[in-house]
């Protein structure tokens, strides 16, 4: 949800292109999300456009508590199709069958869903929406499932194929430990050092080199605090670049209710040449779409532009 802690986030599959096809593993979604898969072609000109033909467009969205209200997984297709992405990871996934009805208003996307649920049995999953033309979604994994001190959500990794140009990209959807305690930050800091240490590891094992680590980090860029907690990443230039620093220190807001930018997006080394020109971009959801923390999120997506 927000740095204040959400309400509720193995893996699930939901494939829903031109037919609905699922593998739902341990969930269901219901009769009446599968009898009416065919709900139209989604809007293309509900807010203006940030990807295009010519980039690789990946965005990062917590959708907090998603759906919010009956027309949130309508309005979010109309919007991710609107603004022209090709990858979008998001957060707090609350509901499958909300998440199957996106899937199928998004014709010719595919998508895998976390299936982890808290010991309660409520969720806040993480989940990749991928365009199929662009992109191809391998299989996914879920990391650090036993470290639930570190990662109340295990983080969703899926490698992904540039169908324009051959690249596999390993990404990683995560959703940090909210909250502004010590201990939070303390979470967070352990959950950014396990996953320098699994991107480390992977790489001297000669493992896929091309991550991107995408989400929700519940911590900003621009003050000592969260420079602290993001030092494994924010320090070591030969190891990544954090292409929404920038953009954070420059006052860019993805949390609205804090005016913050919570929400980040991490590539290897590997990656500099492909990146290289990439910008990020975080569009004014609420100041396009009236209504919008009401009907979709108090985050905004940070979307990573790279030109192919």
């Amino acid at each position: 949800m927000t740095s204040f802690e959400g309400r509720a986030s193995m893996v699930l599959v939901v494939v829903l292109p031109a037919m609905l096809g699922c593998d739902l593993a341990r969930e269901t979604v219901s009769d009446a999300i599968l009898a009416d898969a065919d709900y139209g072609e989604p809007r293309t000109d509900l807010v203006p456009a940030v990807g295009s033909d010519a980039t690789l467009d990946l965005a990062t969205w917590n959708l907090e508590f998603f759906p919010a209200v009956s027309s949130t997984p309508r309005v979010v297709a109309d919007l991710v199709t609107s603004l022209g992405l090709d990858v979008v990871v998001t957060e707090e996934i609350a509901d499958v069958d909300g998440w199957a009805e996106l899937v199928a208003r998004l014709h010719g996307w595919t998508a895998v869903l976390s299936t982890h649920r808290y010991a309660n049995g409520t969720y806040q999953k993480v989940g990749v929406l991928a365009r199929t033309a662009e992109v191809t979604l391998g299989e996914a994994t879920l990391l650090f499932e036993r470290d639930g001190a570190a990662f109340p959500r295990p983080a969703l990794s899926v490698p992904i194929v540039d169908v324009a140009t051959g690249r596999t990209i390993e990404v990683i959807g995560i959703h940090l430990k909210a909250g502004v305690e010590a201990d939070d930050a303390a979470r967070r800091a352990d959950a950014i050092e396990a996953i320098d240490a699994h991107v480390q590891a992977q790489i001297a094992a000669a493992g896929e080199p091309d991550v991107i680590i995408a989400g929700d980090y519940n911590e900003v860029v621009d003050d000592a605090a969260g420079q602290v907690v993001l030092a494994p990443l924010l320090d070591h230039p030969e190891r990544y670049t954090v292409h929404s620093e920038a953009l954070g220190l420059a006052g860019g807001v993805s949390f609205l209710p804090a005016s913050v930018m919570l929400d980040q997006i991490t590539s290897t080394v590997a990656l500099a040449d492909a990146l290289g020109a990439a910008t990020v971009v975080v569009p004014p959801l609420d100041e396009q779409y009236p209504g919008y923390e009401a009907e979709i999120s108090d985050h905004l997506p940070v979307v990573l532009v790279a030109p192919r």
